[in-house]
């Protein structure tokens, strides 16, 4: 459906209240600087694990990629085979994969002499890896592949995946004519596979410089990630480092892998998606891995106006609608939050669009002299929860007159009005508008065109309006939680689940809260504010669940009703054996109406929402218009729809929160709806019926 400006925004608060309310977080965000070189990350049910280059295997545990720990190291020194492999010494154990294959966890390492192709790559092994002690327990199986000096391909940089229907592959290699390499791997030993001998070469950039590949599958294609050029120059010579990371698409894991632009990574092709930018030299040595809702690229980089040396970043990759990946921003501790500064520049001139450096600016960064029409921000952003949201755009206008940006989300744009801040460089709390949005789930592209005088822009929030429903699967991580082969949230006893920037003046007189559930007849859901040890505020029994339709039940939440401001949600379960599936938490006015006639829910003394402007003076934030008499809901079925009491504006909604019918009149057509419940939001008020 198309819809206009005002129909995406219905029921959606004032932004003039919001400039007036606490961030739910520190809306300022700072590196933590983690080093490593060529990293590894594993997500295990408890967090992250992280290991890289030249420590003997180390491992570092992580519970939100913010803060990690050192938990040891697997090995004390190179195996003896390895150093026999590469002449009697490596140059140290380089570019771990760990990864879990067969019931069992692998690392697959690789050792050499820097400039000789006498190389291997060993596999270690753990049957029960222990988050809280991950470097106890491995096994080394020994070695996997080698190459001499007589190959035209070297064994380093190993990586793994798994194809859908269960085979193991791994890619490795590095510069030299024969480049990237792939062989099938045994599942049950780690070793090369009986049953396919072939040794397959995937990409090569004719002897130039291409290495550390990495391979992750989405959508039912293959993605081959490599880094180009030279690694490794830090210090006083981080002006050598020239390291990028480049890729290339398959339908079939053992290839023809082919660019964007259709070029064989074989004939030395390879589509740029990160290269030198701002302070970030050498973004390279990544591995894609699957997160619990996204698909992430951890890679190092050096730091330029820092230390010169060696960082860890983890991204999201974010994929288009025809399947092609793009970088998305370095997770600084915020899931709903875009830094400028880590966008995709285009420039139309040279010199338009530069980094600039101040610690009035989150991440003591922003983008500046966004002049020039053509120049572009793209900003690739994962979105887990679809809806309508407010972008929150912190901005600096040190001129005299009013600046305008171009703002197209998705495809739409929308001009935004940016009024004179008082000074360039400075990003205040006051120093912020508000431009509404619909943005969908997986996959959204935000990108800032100059347009009218100039302004610089420091970061954009995400912040997600709140009607009538919170989908459980819209969550932005966890601990101990997963979604099944359904999209259906799954979480475990003593787990947690974050909801970012959840905007909550929507909910206006709720007098019921609701949560679906499967799988568990005791236990308790809380929902806390700010952390996981936060304040609880609402409590939803379990024991007391009524059953509904579809193996769903509902369990009833009691609790504080205010519901008001922007904050963080998290979600904590105690008392629950085992697992236990959850749906939607459903905040209703009143209970769910299953037959008709069906009692008004605006016989309230609350008045409709008025129409306000929005900071950016763009787009109005209207309320659904009220007409004389109170309209009120007179019946409703699939065969005859839904019938009003006088034309009034609406909004049919399913429990996900998508929307399948708006308009204006006395009638709902909704014969072609499955059975099942609903939310309609009319007259200002929210009810959910159920169609039967």
């Amino acid at each position: 459906m198309n819809f206009s400006k005002k129909t995406l925004i219905w029921g959606a608060v004032a932004v003039s209240a919001l400039g007036t309310q606490a961030p739910a977080a520190d809306w300022f965000a700072k590196d933590n600087l983690q080093p490593g070189h060529d990293p590894t990350v594993y997500r295990d049910e408890n967090g992250y694990i992280l290991m890289s280059t030249n420590n003997n295997l180390s491992m570092w545990t992580s519970p939100d990629m913010v803060k990690w720990t050192a938990k040891g190291r697997i090995f004390n020194d190179s195996p003896q085979w390895l150093k026999d492999a590469v002449g009697g010494k490596t140059d140290g154990i380089w570019a771990p994969d760990l990864f879990h294959f067969n019931n069992q966890y692998g690392v697959f390492y690789c050792g050499s002499v820097f400039g000789k192709r006498t190389s291997a790559i060993g596999v270690t092994t753990n049957a029960n890896l222990d988050f809280s002690n991950p470097a106890q327990g491995w096994t080394d199986q020994g070695e996997v592949t080698r190459t001499t000096n007589s190959n035209n391909y070297n064994a380093i940089d190993a990586d793994v995946v798994v194809t859908p229907d269960g085979q193991y592959w791994m890619t490795y290699g590095s510069w030299n004519a024969g480049g990237i390499r792939l062989i099938k791997l045994d599942p049950k030993t780690g070793k090369q596979a009986s049953d396919d001998k072939t040794n397959y070469q995937i990409a090569t950039r004719g002897g130039s410089g291409i290495e550390g590949p990495s391979l992750i599958e989405h959508g039912g294609q293959y993605f081959l990630f490599t880094a180009w050029d030279v690694c490794c120059k830090q210090g006083d010579e981080i002006e050598q480092t020239t390291y990028k990371t480049a890729m290339g698409r398959a339908d079939k894991v053992n290839g023809t892998y082919k660019d964007r632009g259709g070029k064989e990574l074989n004939s030395g092709g390879g589509t740029i998606l990160m290269q030198r930018y701002s302070r970030y030299v050498g973004p390279g040595g990544g591995e894609a891995f699957k997160d619990l809702n996204r698909i992430r690229f951890v890679h190092h980089y050096y730091d330029l106006n820092g230390d010169k040396f060696n960082h860890i970043h983890i991204r999201d990759l974010v994929f288009t609608d025809d399947n092609w990946p793009e970088m998305g921003q370095p997770f600084l501790g915020r899931y709903l939050s875009a830094e400028a500064e880590h966008g995709i520049m285009t420039r139309a001139v040279s010199g338009d669009i530069t980094f600039n450096y101040t610690k009035d600016a989150s991440n003591g960064e922003y983008v500046g002299y966004i002049n020039t029409k053509g120049s572009k921000i793209r900003l690739p952003m994962n979105i887990m929860q679809a809806g309508d949201y407010l972008l929150r755009y912190r901005y600096a206008n040190g001129g005299d007159a009013e600046a305008t940006h171009k703002v197209t989300v998705n495809g739409k744009t929308q001009t935004v009005k940016l009024p004179v801040t008082g000074a360039w460089g400075t990003f205040p709390e006051k120093s912020v508008v508000y431009i509404p949005v619909t943005l969908k789930r997986g996959g959204n592209f935000i990108e800032v065109e100059p347009d009218q005088n100039f302004a610089e822009l420091d970061r954009i929030d995400f912040l997600r309006i709140i009607r009538d429903t919170i989908p459980t699967n819209g969550f932005d991580n966890g601990i101990k939680v997963r979604l099944t082969d359904k999209d259906e949230f799954a979480i475990k006893e003593g787990g947690y689940a974050i909801f970012e920037n959840a905007v909550l003046d929507s909910l206006k007189d709720v007098s019921e809260v609701f949560l679906q559930v499967k799988s568990a007849s005791s236990g308790k859901i809380q929902l806390r504010e700010g952390s996981k040890d936060g304040t609880a505020f609402m409590t939803c029994d379990l024991s007391n669940a009524s059953p509904a339709d579809n193996g769903w039940s509902m369990a009833k939440c009691t609790g504080d009703m205010s519901f008001k401001g922007t904050k963080d949600l998290y979600l904590t379960v105690s008392g629950v054996p085992g697992e236990t599936i959850l749906g939607n938490l459903v905040f209703q006015s009143r209970v769910v109406c299953t037959q008709e006639p069906c009692g008004d829910p605006a016989s309230s003394s609350s008045t409709e929402p008025s129409s306000a402007e929005s900071s950016s003076g763009t787009t109005g934030l209207d309320g659904i218009a009220g007409v004389a008499g109170k309209p009120h809901l007179l019946g409703f079925s699939r065969e005859a729809g839904v019938r009003f009491s006088a034309p009034v504006k609406y909004v049919l909604a399913d429990m996900q929160g998508n929307i399948l019918r708006v308009g204006y009149g006395e009638h709902i057509a909704a014969e072609s709806l499955n059975a099942g419940v609903y939310v309609l939001r009319y007259a200002g008020k929210a009810q959910a019926i159920k169609l039967k």
